[in-house]
């Protein structure tokens, strides 16, 4: 005679397992592309903010050197997408020296733009800040 041994449930534990391993794994996989996706979508308004920025201190080496206007403070508003999304401040310092004989006077301008995006304290916020010096051409 031959006796048969009753094995119920132990492959039901089993399957079990595998499905909350496989559950862990993709809910693993799922934060890690959305953190993936965060990290991508911060990298890219910050290079903007960049640009943003850049675009602000030519902007105002064109107004200092070609127009002689170096005012203190001014906002620059871009038309361009997607820097249209961006507040742009540029500062604008100017000093005169007078340098070796003959006596030439150059003027030097110090510009600082600050370009921003969104509300300080949320996700979306981004800032950056460049500062340039430069001067006309002596006569």
């Amino acid at each position: 005679m031959t006796r048969l041994t009753r094995q119920a449930g132990f492959s039901l534990v089993t399957a079990i397992f595998l499905l909350v391993v496989v559950a862990v794994l993709v809910v693993y996989m799922t934060n890690l592309r959305v953190v993936q996706q965060t990290t991508l979508v911060y990298g890219v308004q910050g290079a903007r903010a960049l640009q943003a920025a850049r675009s602000g201190i030519e902007w105002g080496i064109q107004r200092a050197i070609v127009g002689s206007n170096c005012a203190g403070s001014t906002t620059f508003s871009p038309t361009v997408p997607p820097l249209d999304t961006f507040s742009i401040e540029v500062r604008c310092q100017s000093s005169q020296h007078t340098e070796g004989p003959p006596a030439a006077t150059i003027t030097t301008y110090r510009l600082e733009s600050i370009a921003s995006s969104g509300s300080y304290g949320s996700l979306d916020y981004v800032q950056r800040r460049i500062v340039a010096t430069v001067s006309d051409n002596p006569p």
